[in-house]
């Protein structure tokens, strides 16, 4: 285990140092030089996409609420082909016609500059952070069970080196290794299912044994109610294509010709990598369930099993956690960066000298604010999870997925969107902390719902207005 950490710090150096030399213009920093065919962005999307909420949060939850759980991810095998044709075309076609590196580059080219542009980018930046900080703290929980290394400490070493590769080279140093990190992540992950269901003797055996000591976790709306767990499915089928990190791959992208073969490697690098939340979660659940596993809590039941599979699987999935959520964070720490120093700037008219000093500054600061976030939530890592997939969803689903495919939609639908959604998402999260909200509440999606609203309701008032 010690030599694979070794070799992954070597690997991550080399990748700063290599980084640095290859990633010093704001086309390479932030678009890897639109140097992406459709292998290398779908698998870095997917290695981006899915992190510690997967390997973690994901089996975890499974071991919650059960059967219920799995309504997160059963849009998986069509959302690649809705993201290339819902989003993929016209993010491509302006990124091509108005040189965007950015979202809201995106934003600002579809509803003009100022508010549009400056929105965007704070839901980019908060929503990161909360993101960022799941993967601190299924890092932290990986450390302690796994590794015998406190769990800050672990968690602190591996987004630092994350941070020193991203900060130096950017995405044109972030997109070789998303692509590698997505490639490991897909073959451990099938490799880990197949463990679990085998070390509980089958699916007919966990499910028997699920059935015997926690039938209520075979119910489909456990925990959640029906209403919840459609909003959790809509929500991430949806969502999908408002998840900023995933938007950043298309405009990484050479040409438009490589959406044709797109979403066959999108698709098929998330389904193996999903294996890794039914498999662990249904046998490693139904270990714990039948008394053969001592877990101490849901985060705690991947790391448990993975304690006491063979030596070359822990170091295999051990690698894979890492990879997992070292690529999640290089896209966000990208994103949220660009955010920070590129894209508020701009928005209130403020042009930043064109060195890449404050993109590496703001790098590092949010890889702190990340890690600070992480320790203040006692929030279970795939509750947390949901919050910012819903942040991301509630403040760019209206302006950007809507807003790109609607001619209607004007420049006051987007602000009033960009306002409201994100701002009702907040409310509702505050709520449901508190324990004011019920269970069947889905804050994220009830912030897209009320975006969505303001954006056609804003956008028809305007456009009448104006005639």
């Amino acid at each position: 285990m010690t030599t694979a950490l070794v070799v992954l710090a070597a690997l991550a150096v080399g990748l700063a140092v290599w980084g640095w030399r290859h990633g010093g213009t704001e086309l390479a920093y932030f678009a890897a030089a639109r140097s992406a065919g459709p292998l290398l962005a779908g698998l870095g999307g997917t290695a981006a996409g899915l992190s510690a909420f997967v390997f973690v949060g994901g089996p975890g939850l499974f071991a919650t609420l059960g059967a219920a759980s799995l309504w997160i991810i059963l849009s998986a095998p069509f959302t690649g082909s809705l993201q290339c044709w819902v989003v993929g075309e016209p993010v491509v076609a302006l990124a091509e016609k108005h040189d965007c590196l950015t979202v809201p580059d995106l934003v600002e080219a579809r509803f003009g500059g100022g508010w549009p542009r400056g929105l965007a980018a704070i839901a980019i930046a908060l929503g990161g952070i909360a993101v960022l900080a799941v993967q601190v703290k299924g890092l932290a929980v990986v450390g302690e069970t796994l590794l015998g290394i406190p769990g800050p400490s672990i968690a602190a070493a591996t987004v630092a080196a994350t941070a020193l590769y991203t900060a130096a080279g950017g995405m044109r140093a972030g997109l070789f290794a998303e692509a590698a990190q997505g490639t490991l992540m897909a073959v451990v992950s099938v490799a880990l299912a197949v463990a679990a269901l085998t070390a509980a003797g089958g699916p007919s055996a966990a499910v028997a044994t699920f059935v015997s000591h926690r039938p209520e976790l075979l119910d489909p709306w456990h925990g959640v109610g029906a209403t919840g767990a459609i909003a959790w499915f809509l929500l991430f089928a949806l969502g999908t294509c408002a998840q900023p990190h995933y938007l950043q791959k298309f405009l990484l992208l050479r040409s438009a010709a490589s959406l044709r073969w797109l979403p066959l490697v999108m698709t098929g690098a998330l389904v193996a990598v999903l294996t890794v939340w039914v498999g662990l979660g249904l046998g490693a659940g139904a270990l714990w369930a039948g008394g053969r596993l001592v877990v101490a809590g849901p985060d705690d039941l991947a790391p448990a099993f993975l304690a006491r599979t063979a030596p070359w699987l822990l170091v295999a999935a051990v690698v894979a956690v890492l990879a997992a959520v070292m690529s999640t964070a290089a896209s966000l720490l990208n994103v949220v960066a660009a955010a920070l120093v590129r894209d508020l700037p701009l928005a209130v008219h403020l042009r930043l000298p064109r060195s890449l000093t404050p993109a590496r500054l703001a790098t590092l600061a949010a890889a702190a604010a990340g890690g600070a976030f992480a320790v203040a939530s006692a929030r279970q890592v795939a509750l947390l999870g949901i919050v910012g997939w819903g942040t991301f969803t509630a403040a760019l689903f209206p302006a950007v997925v809507l807003g790109l495919n609607w001619p209607g939609a004007t420049r006051h639908g987007a602000v009033a969107a960009l306002l409201l959604g994100p701002a009702t998402q907040l409310l509702l999260e505050l709520l449901h902390h508190a324990g004011r909200l019920a269970p069947s509440w889905e804050p994220g999606l009830a912030g897209t719902a009320v975006g969505v609203l303001a954006l056609v309701t804003v956008s028809l008032l305007s456009s009448r207005s104006v005639s």
